[in-house]
């Protein structure tokens, strides 16, 4: 007799799939029960996929509350699939031409286990400019990406945060309380972008504007760094409709579509930017071409 069952759900890698995709986005992490009810199957059966998922390190169960979240072998997956993805050419190609306009250096920047993490990056062609490594631990409280991704991050993520406080301080302007980092993360939701202000380093300032994946989930920080002798703040600041054009393309190309005109004020359609990019590169390999 043939089953009902869906195609899909026969397999136990697609069901595992499923499960780590539910987890990945779901925005609190799920219990056992609450993992069972959306996969639609029995609680033995979610509990042997999630344990398989455990002990591969895919997801982490939290000895307390006993819920599930990503582990950090499906964050390394993600960070080394968001690197290498087919998008990484149109991504490289906006970033250069942000870099380029504003002669400062552009970086795309991942929560990885807690931590910044940098996906990709171009440097700044000015004489003066910032130079880091991209191994380089980057703090989250006080650096423009580590704060925007916290301000649109989950509530758990900025709590236990703020247990950490007080913060290091870098420099005289770097927030050290929990009570002042809630108050500008607080902010950066209501402007929709983060500053450093000179905060991790002296003379140094930075813009970060959220992209965004299919789920519509902040998912990366797109920023612009540089020497504030060549690029000060609130010149910076005049650039945050370019930035975000950019950081429109880059969520297109992960899917990510705005739900009206006004969602995305100040900045085109991400598939208006996308396209540009593509005739751009269309053009080059004409060319190329005729040669």
């Amino acid at each position: 007799m043939a089953s009902n069952e869906p195609t899909n759900d026969k397999s136990p890698v697609l069901k595992a799939l499923r499960l780590l995709a539910h987890v990945a986005a779901s925005s609190e992490p799920p219990t056992l029960a609450e993992l069972s009810r959306a996969m639609q199957l029995p609680k033995p059966t979610t509990f042997r996929l999630a344990r398989a998922l455990e002990s591969a390190g895919f997801v982490r169960k939290d000895p307390l509350t006993l819920r599930y979240q990503i582990g950090t072998t499906f964050e390394n997956v993600a960070l080394n699939g968001l690197r290498n993805s087919a998008a990484h050419g149109t991504r490289r190609l906006l970033m250069n031409q942000l870099a380029e306009q504003l002669g400062a250096r552009v970086n795309l920047v991942v929560l990885k286990a807690g931590n910044l993490a940098f996906v990709q990056w171009v440097e700044s062609t000015a004489p003066l400019r910032v130079e880091i490594r991209g191994d380089l631990p980057m703090p989250v409280h006080c650096s423009a990406s580590g704060k925007l991704l916290l301000a649109f991050g989950p509530v758990e993520l900025r709590e236990g945060v703020f247990r950490s406080a007080p913060f290091t301080g870098y420099t005289k302007n770097t927030i050290t309380t929990a009570r002042g980092l809630a108050k500008e993360l607080d902010a950066i939701r209501k402007r929709g972008y983060s500053v450093d202000d000179q905060e991790l380093l002296s003379g140094v300032n930075c813009l970060a504007v959220p992209v965004h994946n299919r789920a519509r989930q902040v998912v990366a920080g797109l920023a612009v760094m540089a020497p504030v002798a060549s690029l000060p703040l609130e010149k910076l600041k005049r650039h945050v409709p370019d930035i975000k054009a950019c950081a429109a393309g880059i969520s297109a190309e992960l899917g990510y579509e705005p739900l009206t005109a006004a969602d995305g004020a100040a900045m085109p359609a991400p598939s208006a930017v996308v396209s540009k990019i593509r005739r751009t590169q269309s053009a080059g390999f004409n060319q190329r071409s005729a040669r």
